[in-house]
This record gives C-alpha cells, sequence and structure tokens, in this order.
C-alpha cells in the first residue's frame, strides 16, 4: 500500500516510474502492452490520426536524451495532399517490420573477415592484383587506345629506329625510348591509380528499403527526405556542401560524383573513357604527364619519318611516289601521326589553358554554359604559375580507400543465460 509524503508531494512506494507518462508508455510498449496516454510517441500506430491534423514540429523527446524525430514530408496545400495514415509513418531508417534498434558501438565487438575491401566495393571497378590496381569495367576503349599507342611506336621502332642508328646518330634512338617509356608508364599509372575516391556512407540521412528483392523503391513520401545544409567558408564566401544520395556523404568542394565509375571522386577533372577512369586530385599529374609526352611523342615520330623521306628522296633520283613505295611504313606513321597529333595536342593546349587559370574540366563547361568562360573561379590564385605548380607540384595525398584491408564486422558480445 502506497504512502503519502507531503513533502515531496507524492506516493512513496508506488509504482509509478520518473519521468511522467512518457517514460511509462515506452515501457508498456517494450512489453507489447498498449497504452491509453495521450503522449504520442513515433513508435505507436494509431489509425484515427493523419499527418493533416498532427503537428510534426512539436514532436516530444526520449526519455533516453536522443534527437527529436522530423518528419521526413514536406508541408503540402491539404487539399491537394492525400490522407497518410500514421501506421504508415516510421521513423528515420525504421522499417515497420524492423526489430527494436540494436546496443550502442560501445557494446559491440569487431570480427575480423577472410574478405578484404576491394572484394566488397560497390563501385563500377575492376580490382587485380589483389587490390593494388583498379579500372574500371568498361575496359574496351582502353584496349582501343592501347592499340592506337602501341602500334605506331613498335612500328617506329622496327623500320625506322636502325636507319637513324646507322644514319643520323644513337642518341634519337634513346630520346625515342626515353619519351615512350614516360608515356607508356604515365597512361598505365592514370588508368590503373585510385583518382581520390572519397569514402562511402559517412552521413545516412537515406536507406533504401533492402526487405523486398524485387522492388524498385520507396515510395516519395518515405525516400525524399530534406537532408541538412551544410557549408563552409572559403576566402569569406560560403559554399554549400552538396549531398550525394548515392555515397551518402557531403561532397567536398570541386568534387563530383561519376556516373561510370559510380563514384564520388575528390577535385574531379572529367571522366576519360580512352584511359576507362576518372580524373581526379591524385592521378591529375600522371595524366597530364601522359597527354604532353603523347604530344611529344607524336611531333618526335612525325619529325623523323618525313627527314627519312626526304633522306632517300635526295639520295635516290626517284619519283617521290617511287619512294614511298620503298617506305611505306614510313609513310603511314606520317599519316598516324598527324590524325593523333591533333586531338591530343588540342587536348594538351587546352589542359594547360586549365591549369594556368586553375580550374578543373568542370567548372570550365559550366562557365561556359552560363556563358562566362573566364569568370574568376574561387579556388584558383593570383597568379597563372601559382596555379600551374599548384596543380602539377603538390604532393601526391593517400588513397581513401582501404583496398587491402579485411573486412571487419560488428557482433554482439554472447551473453550468458542463468
Amino acid at each position: 500500500m502506497s504512502q503519502h509524503d507531503p513533502a515531496k508531494g507524492n506516493n512513496v512506494g508506488s509504482t509509478q516510474p520518473e519521468g511522467g507518462g512518457e517514460a511509462c508508455d515506452s515501457s508498456l510498449m517494450d512489453q507489447g502492452v498498449s497504452s491509453t496516454s495521450t503522449t504520442w510517441s513515433p513508435y505507436r500506430s494509431t489509425l484515427e490520426t493523419s499527418f493533416e491534423t498532427m503537428d510534426l514540429d512539436q514532436l516530444p523527446a526520449k526519455s533516453n536524451g536522443s534527437p527529436v524525430y522530423q518528419s521526413p514530408i514536406n508541408k503540402r496545400n491539404s487539399s491537394t495532399m492525400a490522407v497518410h495514415q500514421l501506421d504508415t509513418f516510421q521513423p528515420l531508417g525504421i522499417q515497420a517490420d524492423q526489430p527494436p534498434p540494436l546496443p550502442q558501438p560501445n557494446h559491440y565487438r569487431l570480427r575480423t573477415l577472410s574478405i578484404r575491401h576491394y572484394q566488397r566495393f560497390p563501385g563500377n571497378n575492376l580490382f587485380f592484383c589483389h587490390g593494388r590496381l583498379m579500372t574500371n569495367k568498361f575496359i574496351w576503349a582502353f584496349l582501343f587506345a592501347l592499340f592506337m599507342f602501341l602500334t605506331p611506336c613498335i612500328l617506329f621502332a622496327v623500320f625506322t629506329c636502325p636507319w637513324l642508328w646507322l644514319e643520323v646518330h644513337p642518341a634519337v634512338c634513346f630520346v625515342f625510348g626515353y619519351l615512350f617509356l614516360l608515356c607508356f608508364v604515365s597512361m598505365l599509372k592514370t588508368a590503373w591509380s585510385d583518382p581520390g575516391i572519397l569514402p562511402r556512407y559517412l552521413y545516412l540521412h537515406t536507406r533504401p528499403n533492402t526487405t523486398d528483392p524485387n522492388a524498385f523503391g520507396q515510395p516519395f513520401e518515405q525516400t525524399t527526405i530534406m537532408t541538412p545544409i551544410k557549408q563552409v567558408m572559403i576566402k569569406d564566401e560560403p559554399v554549400i556542401l552538396k549531398y550525394c544520395d548515392t555515397c551518402c556523404i557531403y561532397r567536398p568542394p570541386r568534387s563530383s560524383h561519376c556516373r561510370q565509375c559510380n563514384n564520388c571522386v575528390e577535385n574531379e577533372d572529367h571522366h576519360c573513357i580512352w584511359l576507362n577512369n576518372c580524373v581526379g586530385k591524385r592521378n591529375y599529374r600522371s595524366f597530364f604527364a601522359f597527354i604532353v609526352s603523347a604530344c611529344l611523342l607524336a611531333l618526335y615520330i612525325l619529325a623523323f619519318e618525313v627527314a627519312q623521306l626526304v633522306v632517300l628522296y635526295q639520295n635516290q633520283p626517284l619519283p617521290f611516289w617511287l619512294v614511298l613505295r620503298h617506305a611505306p611504313v614510313s609513310f603511314l606513321l606520317v599519316l598516324v601521326s598527324v590524325v593523333l597529333l591533333i586531338p591530343v595536342g588540342s587536348l594538351t593546349c587546352y589542359h594547360c589553358f586549365l591549369v594556368l587559370r586553375g580550374v578543373t574540366t568542370h567548372e570550365q563547361i559550366r562557365a561556359n554554359i552560363a556563358l562566362r568562360p573566364l569568370e574568376s573561379q574561387l579556388f584558383r590564385f593570383d597568379h597563372p604559375w601559382v596555379n600551374f605548380v599548384y596543380a602539377l607540384c603538390r604532393p601526391r595525398p593517400k588513397s581513401y580507400l582501404a583496398r587491402r584491408k579485411f573486412l571487419q564486422e560488428r557482433e554482439l558480445p554472447s551473453t550468458s543465460t542463468a
């Protein structure tokens, strides 16, 4: 029997817990007992109440100090809004048939698996050499680019380098070998390295419904969640960080999501289909070295092939078309060099312009669309050579992807029952 304490104003020995009706309701609901309290809980299902009559901005906080749940549905005109029963509303990240929340992370134990991170990577990437190298899954364009690069170089080394070694100087062949190795290594490094892929699932504002494997997704009212706006100050100007719904992160400034690779890349310049990889912060220097060395290599081959044809024409009293019959490979390499030099040289000049301005390809395209191609960008320096040094001479950052580390999963500690 309870006793009344007039000093405290409550019944001594009463079974009512501290915290009022809300704590009582939550404890009753954990035991599966219905409550008649009028305090609304986001876990309670009431068929008579709808979103049109509920004030979602005044949701009560839980007694354990967790934040108040906010509605993912924007307020609409009541004349056009369909009546959504309360039993269809679920708190953020909680499904109707989902079990109760698990304990806090400090109650977990980490168990190391025998599977490495690259074997479960969600992007459209292909890993080889046990995760040390990576590229995109669509490799046909890269194979064609590799064929167009290796074929002229092999023909020049087989048919023209012996003549240059004997008739001109052996140093010409060594210079060609250096340009070839520089271009080839830069090509492979750009195509098979991490361009700066950002880690995923850092801000889980949305969680897809995976209970039905045949479903395409949830209704619009359940998936459209207004993510909080975040911004940073750069040169005393606010820059809004965009939220990526695929990677579930706030992208840093100058970063974008690549649809071909299905990854968010830091400082992404563009996606190169010929190298089958994105060009970003970690591989832009090797990409710039590749296009510059490829342009120089095409000029080198073109110059010495023309020189060989001219020398053969001067040494033999034959018409020029007969000289071409005596050296058909040289004439073919002249045509191939001209065809490859036009796009590669144009691309090299364009990226020299971008580097001196301190902008990326995405930023320049947006400026061209806005009809302001020479607009001053926020991330550039005052002098063009400072932009050049910053883009090409800064240290290469480490990869965010722990590709070769083993996966770890959380498991609850085993509890012994009495």
